[in-house]
Formats: C-alpha cells, sequence, structure tokens
C-alpha cells in the first residue's frame, strides 16, 4: 500500500507506523509546537497500520501463535468488532463476511493490496484463503487507504503476506469427520548484484468429509414426530493452495512477484430444507501480481498491475439445487494495474495521486452443448486525489480523498440466447464521484478521537447481471447501489505498566444505501437479484484488549445493530434486513508460559437474525464455545495441540413457535444454522503437530 507519512525528525510518525509516533509525543512536549517538521515518506511498517494514529476505524490481527491451530479466515474474522461471518456449515465451507451490517458483495476482500473482488465483483469465499500464508489481516471498517484504490460500501479487509522470511515450518492436523490438513512454509534470503533478494513458498492442502450429524425437523416447525437427526452428506472438501513470492531490492526499489494458486473440488450439500446428494463444484483460481515500490524524490511510486482468473465448473445434472443451468463451466478474470504516488507538499502535509484501470471479464460454458455464451466485459477506472494533514506535534490530521470513478458497460455483449441489448444507451456508462474524509485528534497520548465521512459505489456483478445457474437467475435491469456512511469513534490505550498492556475502542456507525441489491426467491425456489430500494443501518460497536502479566491475554467484542428496510412495500416496509443479527459478542482468552504450554477459549454469542426480507423466516440465538491447549516441551521439538470446536456440543436451540406472535408462549426446537437454514455441525475435534525449523 504504501506509507503514509513519516517525519526525520522522529516529531510524527505515518498512520502505519506507531512507535516514531510514540517517540513524537516525547519529542513534542520537549519541543515548540511550531518547529517545522520535515517530512519524508518511508515504505510500509511492518506491523501494518496503528489504530491509534489513523482517524479510520481498523483493525490490525496478527496471524501468530495466540491463535489455535483450528481457526481459519472465517473464524478470526469473526472475532473482529462490527463483522459478521456466515458460514455453510463446519471446516472448509464457504463462509463470507459481512461488516457493519453491509452485504456480502459489499466487502472489498485484497490479497497484499490486489483485489479478490474488484468493485465487490463477487462473494469471496474466506474458506479458499489459507490462513497461515498471511502475517496479519486488516479490517478497514472505514478510512481504507487510498493507495487501495476502492471505496466499498462495506469496507475492506486486506490480507497481507508475511514481510519476513520465515523459517521452514510443517503442520500437520488431523480430526472428527476424517478432516486433514498439511501445511507447508518456509523462505531463503541472499544478496543478488549488490541488493538484497528473498523468496517465500507457502502450501496448504486440506480435505475432509463434513459429513457431521445436525437436528433435521423436516420442514414441520409444528410437528415433532418427524424430527430426527441426520449425517450431513454430499459435503466433502478436497482443496489445494500454493503462495509463492519472490522480491528483489532495497529502500531506494523493490520489486515483488506474488502468484497464488488454488484447486477446490466440493459437494453442494443444499440446506436442510432441500438436501443435495450429487451436485459437484470445481473451482480453480490464478493470481498472479508484479509490484514495483521506488523512491520519488522526497517521497515514493508503488505501483501494482495483476491478472486474477477463476474458473468455476458447476454439475447439478439431477437437477437439486434449482430451475437454472444445471452443468456448466463459468470463467471470470480480471487484467489491472494501480498507480499510487505519495509526495510532500508542505513540511506539514502530504498529498497522494492514485489511478486505476481495470478489464472484468466473463463468459459461460453450456456443457450439455459445448456452446460458449459471447463474453461480457467491463471496463473501468478510477482516479483519486488524497492529501494527509498533521500538525499540533501529529495530535491532529485530516485526510480528505476526492475520487472519481468511471465504468463502462458497452462492452457487455448482449444477453445469451437473445439479441436484445443488455442496457440502455442512458446505462452504458456509469460515472461516480465518491468523496471520503478521515479525522484523528488526540488531545492526550491515550486518547484517540475519531471521525469518517464519505460517499460509496457498487455496480451489480456478473452473476447479478447475467447469472443463470442452479437457483440463482441473473437480472439485467439491476441500477448500482450507491451509500452514504459516516462514523465517530473514540480509543483509549491504557498506561503501559509492567503487568499491564490494553486498550478500549468504541464506535457509532450509520450507513443508508439505495437501490440496495437482494436476493428474492420465487416460488420455483429460485432467486432473482433485484434493487430494493432505500435501507439504512446504524450500530455500535466495542472492543477492548489486555494482557496481564505477560501470561493473560484477554479479548472481547461487542456489537449493536439495528437494519431497517425503508422501500415501500407493505411486506418489507420498517423490517430488519436479513443475515444482520442485532447484537454480537465474542470473547477470548489465553494463559501461557511463554511457548512452553498455552491454554485458550473462544466464545461466540449471535443474537437470532431473519433469512428473508419479510421477517418470516428467523435462525435463533447460537452460543458456541471451542478451546484448545498447546504444549512444547522444547523449543526443539515439535508441539502438539489439542483443539475443538463447538466445545459444548451445541447443534440445537429451544426458541418460540412463533416468532411474530409475542403472545404465544409454545416452544419448539430447531437447528443451530446460518445463512437460511444451513446446519452447522457439533463438537468437532482436531489434533496438530507442528515443527519449525
Amino acid at each position: 500500500m504504501g506509507a503514509l507519512l513519516c517525519c526525520s525528525s522522529g516529531i510524527a510518525r505515518g498512520a502505519e507506523d506507531g512507535d516514531g509516533d510514540r517517540d513524537g509525543d516525547r519529542d513534542g512536549d520537549e519541543e515548540d509546537a511550531s518547529a517545522v517538521e520535515e517530512i519524508v515518506v518511508e515504505g510500509e511498517a511492518t506491523t501494518g497500520p496503528d489504530p491509534r494514529t489513523t482517524g479510520a476505524s481498523v483493525t490490525v490481527v496478527p496471524i501468530d501463535n495466540r491463535l489455535a491451530s483450528g481457526d481459519d479466515v472465517g473464524s478470526v474474522l469473526e472475532r473482529v468488532a462490527g463483522t459478521t461471518v456466515v458460514q455453510l456449515g463446519g471446516l472448509g465451507d464457504f463462509s463470507a463476511v459481512s461488516i457493519r451490517g453491509s452485504s456480502l458483495r459489499q466487502v472489498q476482500i485484497f490479497l497484499d493490496g490486489v483485489p479478490l473482488n474488484p468493485d465487490g465483483a463477487d462473494v469471496v469465499n474466506l474458506s479458499e484463503l489459507p490462513l497461515h500464508a498471511f502475517g496479519r489481516l486488516e479490517v478497514w471498517r472505514s478510512g481504507a487507504p487510498a493507495a487501495l484504490a476502492a471505496a466499498p460500501i462495506g469496507g475492506v479487509v486486506n490480507l497481507v503476506s508475511p514481510d519476513d522470511t520465515p523459517p521452514p515450518d510443517v503442520r500437520l492436523t488431523g480430526g472428527s469427520h476424517r478432516t486433514g490438513r498439511l501445511d507447508l512454509s518456509g523462505g531463503h534470503s541472499r544478496t543478488l548484484a549488490g541488493r538484497p533478494i528473498d523468496g517465500l513458498a507457502i502450501a496448504e492442502a486440506f480435505t475432509t468429509e463434513g459429513d457431521y450429524r445436525y437436528f433435521d425437523d423436516n420442514g414441520t416447525t409444528y410437528q415433532r414426530l418427524d424430527d430426527r437427526f441426520r449425517d450431513r452428506g454430499n459435503n466433502d472438501k478436497q482443496q489445494l493452495t500454493v503462495h509463492g513470492r519472490l522480491r528483489w531490492g532495497d529502500d531506494r526499489w523493490q520489486l515483488t512477484l506474488l502468484d497464488a494458486v488454488l484447486a477446490r473440488q466440493e459437494g453442494l450439500a443444499g440446506s436442510s430444507l432441500s438436501p443435495a446428494a450429487a451436485a459437484r463444484l470445481d473451482t480453480t483460481r490464478n493470481l498472479a501480481v508484479a509490484r514495483l515500490d521506488q523512491r520519488l524524490g522526497g517521497g515514493r511510486l508503488d505501483t501494482r498491475s495483476w491478472w486474477l482468473q477463476r474458473v468455476e465448473t458447476f454439475d447439478d445434472r439431477a437437477g437439486e439445487i434449482g430451475v437454472g443451468s444445471e452443468w456448466q463451466r463459468a470463467r471470470f478474470s480480471t487484467l489491472g494495474a494501480t498507480s499510487h504516488a505519495a509526495l510532500p507538499l508542505w513540511p506539514w502535509s502530504l498529498g497522494g495521486l492514485t489511478l486505476n484501470v481495470r478489464r472484468d471479464a466473463h463468459s459461460v460454458v453450456d456443457l450439455y452443448s459445448d456452446t460458449e455464451s459471447d463474453p461480457n466485459r467491463r471496463l473501468s477506472g478510477s482516479v483519486a486525489a488524497s492529501a494527509e494533514v498533521r500538525t499540533w506535534s501529529d495530535r491532529l490530521s485530516v485526510s480528505p480523498v476526492l475520487q472519481l470513478t468511471g465504468i463502462d458497460n458497452r462492452a457487455f455483449g448482449e444477453i445469451p440466447l437473445t439479441d436484445l441489448p443488455v442496457t440502455p444507451a442512458s446505462e452504458d456508462t456509469e460515472v461516480a464521484f465518491t468523496p471520503r474524509l478521515s479525522t484523528m485528534l488526540r488531545p492526550w497520548p491515550a486518547l484517540t478521537l475519531k471521525a469518517n465521512v464519505g460517499r460509496f459505489l457498487r455496480p451489480p456483478d456478473f452473476t447479478e447481471l447475467f447469472g443463470d445457474r442452479g437457483a440463482v437467475a441473473g437480472n439485467p435491469e439491476l441500477r448500482p447501489e450507491r451509500g452514504v456512511a459516516w462514523d465517530v469513534g473514540a480509543l483509549y490505550a491504557f498506561p503501559e505498566l509492567a503487568w499491564l498492556r490494553g486498550q478500549l475502542d468504541v464506535a457509532h456507525f450509520w450507513r443508508r444505501t439505495e437501490d440496495l441489491i437482494a436476493l428474492v426467491q420465487n416460488g420455483q425456489r429460485t432467486s432473482v437479484p433485484v434493487n430494493l430500494g432505500l435501507t439504512w443501518v446504524q450500530g455500535l460497536e466495542s472492543s477492548a484488549e489486555l494482557e496481564l502479566a505477560e501470561r493473560l491475554d484477554l479479548r472481547g467484542t461487542l456489537s449493536w445493530t439495528i437494519s431497517r428496510n425503508l422501500t415501500p412495500r407493505d411486506d418489507v416496509e420498517g423490517k430488519q434486513l436479513p443475515r444482520i443479527p442485532t447484537v454480537e459478542l465474542g470473547l477470548e482468552s489465553s494463559v501461557h508460559h511463554g511457548e512452553l504450554v498455552r491454554v485458550g477459549h473462544s466464545f461466540t454469542w449471535v443474537d437470532g437474525n431473519y433469512w428473508d426480507a419479510p421477517n418470516f423466516y428467523r435462525s435463533p440465538p447460537r452460543a458456541l464455545h471451542s478451546a484448545f491447549v498447546r504444549l512444547q516441551a522444547n523449543p526443539r521439538w515439535p508441539s502438539i495441540e489439542l483443539s475443538a470446536l463447538n466445545l459444548t456440543d451445541n447443534t440445537t436451540e429451544v426458541v418460540p413457535q412463533n416468532p411474530l406472535d409475542p403472545d404465544d408462549e409454545a416452544r419448539v426446537i430447531q437447528a443451530s444454522s446460518d445463512f437460511v437454514g444451513y446446519p452447522l455441525p457439533g463438537r468437532t475435534w482436531l489434533l496438530t503437530v507442528r515443527w519449525t525449523g
């Protein structure tokens, strides 16, 4: 991404490096506040952005030994304040993230600053991303850096590869439901032509049968005689991911080449009400990235180019999932480039200019007839002018971003099997102005006050426009989603003592979205995306972290969200938006003695949320415990870890028989589920052996 600010006098450090900022506090107390601050732009700090020195609402999660071996990207993101992770079952099953009540497509996922779903062009399956291929996860709920060239309605998740070249590392995991995973990683560095060069390789192989037991009421809420437990069928997963990186250069310039490959085969089990015994999905993905970061006078120039291709082969020849196309191969590709220049403007400010161009393409092969549709193409580009003004010894900052985005749909071609134009002439192109502003005030070294406001845009993606697969059909009449959002917050860092460290972070957020795109199901169980109209979301989020005596780590998050559909229709007006829980609570704790022994526990509680816009079907609240214990008698010996997911084996909940009638006191048993009726597994055991060279 490139760094933002660094003052060589030590008075201030950029938004992505907190150490110099603390030095700046001390220097600011000793020097005249009017002293000239020389600004020099440096490279990105290895620890990522410091929430204490930026106006953005951001959380950085390091991928380290505090996490259990059973964790994945989804479970880690679920513990971040303001996030909701929906999933289709257990280990390896589809999962995706929502931020502050957004839809899944409104969150952009980046890998080392490169978008996996540019402009929300798809829902990124988090289970496809190997957790230990990354050094940290950055969750930007607001105020995402201009260098990313992104203005998503729902925020940004940036997955960042390890900055160093780690020693050889081997993890072998086995457990319930015939689950197995092998993680291999390692790196090597040397000098080439007088400049350092290093390589990093990470691979993960994963397999599971996913045949866990779940409670099934057979779709008869009022009839208990046909209730039973069933085994989840056709839920197997086999996945291989490989990440390779090569870097060459120093602080003057550095060239980085990255390639990330995915191969995945899986059964599509369907919901508990409509199980599928034979449907399959095969996925391959390749992301190739070239990045050049170089010094530019007193600033820096960061240029990234990438090619992303994804191929999905869907096989539902038994017609179990829906009435759409039953056997097809879909190809998605993106070719793009982003260039971000950061230059000092005055002694107290830094300016930035970001240019982004991209070409997206989509085509479908009908495997029954072996015919390929005309490719749909979209050209897009954006230009953003940004600045960061810091004053009062780095205690006050204002960071505006003025971004203009253009989308050219004229290359969409024609709807398959018809000769009708996809979009009216008036909608061939779309130009949107999405300004944003972040501010930060630090009246005392321990207290940071933040505020963010901005406008956002998300065009409908190819699946929403042209989808015709299984239970989803496209709608070429869709309009882009537009949103306005703001948030205010405060972060308090406890004074660092010999036995205590920690911080408290609270925020209030509000967002209004026009022409929200949502899936609406018809009588044939086919979902069609439509523009709902006007919706709004607001809420409170808080998180706290404590480290006691370097032996006990405590973390907690609490989110409270209110969402409303303002579309003037009798069946949805004033109703809660689907899949947005009102209350979410997360607690983590771990006790350790160095790395000789570590015992950890996590707890999540999610309030019930509705599956549909009219608020008739409601999933029950769920409370899940997980725990692990890890032992390593000697640093030269392997570590052994035993972990349990859903430790209390919670597979059912007792809920009101009629949630729409508060006077009905009758209760029924309902399966613990997520994402419109997909059952969650019970207790899952995992045993991991890890060796580090």
